[in-house]
């Protein structure tokens, strides 16, 4: 059985869950106590809707700088209404970018019961892990019926460190996919994303068909994996949009953190902070992919944006230095480097 198979029937034997709502925005600001100890309510999560955008690569879209990913609250033990509160509390506070993938448990059919409200106001983007042309076109064709559209705005190879050159850009691979599916016009654009093993991304993006790099990076992982430093630079020669995930350093516990419903590793309400300005210090980033499992972690990480301060100077030597010393605790958590 693949270790992705195994992953969605872990998720799917899951139960329990959590209440939901409805939403409407409006802005919390932190008064007499520390930013993780105020309750999120449904009408005060904050908004992003007044902040600058970004530059989307040579897609030439401005976005806003947070993103929504749905494989946190993407399962099965999540109730329905508690995904649709938390994805309508985010798009009412100006996020666009939705990421799903059909990996991610129920996730695509969770924005398939919501999407003839809310395509008209999103970025749609799902992912492909298919080794081969054939494996991408199937992928692609059940997930546009789970999300109940006839396209998304983007489409990843999902996670290019754990595939071959061969599988990812041989004829008949998996970006021969991609390319098809975009003449058909139910891709609109090719992305590729991924966790480990920089090195593998280098030959696919210099095929000059993507578009779009969604890299694991934050002020920890610098250290090990470092995409910062050896791909970006080849990114930005191609004009990517750069997205930066794992922002937070990822579940702690890896897919099983899902299970027992665990925070990102970088929590606290200074290492959140760090972990924001680092990212949007990124030269060239367009946006962050983060999710959210509750409007509580929605509303911490408003905050955050909202507190933006470029990292640099002293303050940048600090965070780096203490970044490298949790770096020698993670290791490899994501999987080999090279």
């Amino acid at each position: 059985m693949s270790e992705n198979i195994r992953r969605r029937e872990l998720l799917r034997q899951i139960g329990a869950g959590v209440v939901g709502g409805t939403v409407v925005p409006a802005l919390l600001r932190a008064q007499d106590k520390p930013a993780s100890t105020q309750p999120a309510t449904q009408s005060a999560v904050g908004t992003i809707r007044d902040l600058p955008t970004r530059r989307f690569g040579r897609i030439g879209l401005q976005l806003p700088v947070l993103s929504f990913g749905t494989a946190a609250m993407g399962h099965a033990f999540y109730e329905p209404d508690a995904f649709e509160e938390v994805v309508s509390a985010a798009l009412a506070a100006g996020i666009r970018y939705i990421d799903t993938a059909p990996i991610y448990d129920v996730a695509e059919e969770r924005l398939g019961a919501m999407m003839s409200r809310i395509r008209k106001d999103i970025f749609l983007v799902t992912k492909s892990h298919g080794r081969s042309r054939d494996e991408v076109l199937r992928d692609n064709e059940a997930s546009l019926k789970r999300l109940k559209t006839d396209h998304v705005d983007l489409a990843h190879l999902h996670n290019v460190g754990e595939i071959t050159r061969e599988e990812a850009i041989g004829k008949g691979g998996a970006l021969d996919g991609m390319l098809e599916l975009k003449r058909q016009g139910v891709v609109r654009h090719i992305g590729c994303t991924g966790h480990l093993r920089p090195g593998r991304f280098i030959p696919v993006i210099e095929t000059g068909a993507i578009e779009v790099l969604m890299v694991a990076m934050n002020f920890v992982d610098h250290h090990t994996y470092n995409f910062e430093e050896k791909l970006l630079p080849t990114a930005r020669k191609h004009d990517c949009a750069i997205i930066a995930m794992k922002v937070y350093g990822g579940v702690t516990g890896g897919w099983d953190g899902y299970k027992n419903r665990r925070p990102g590793r970088l929590i606290s309400d200074e290492d959140r902070q760090d972990a924001i300005d680092y990212a949007l210090s990124i030269p060239g980033l367009a946006t962050m992919v983060i999710g959210f499992k509750s409007l509580q972690e929605l509303r911490l990480t408003i905050q955050s944006v909202r507190n933006h301060r470029p990292l640099e100077g002293l303050r940048r030597e600090a965070v780096l230095a203490k970044g490298a010393r949790l770096a020698k605790d993670w290791g490899e958590h994501f999987g080999p480097v090279a």
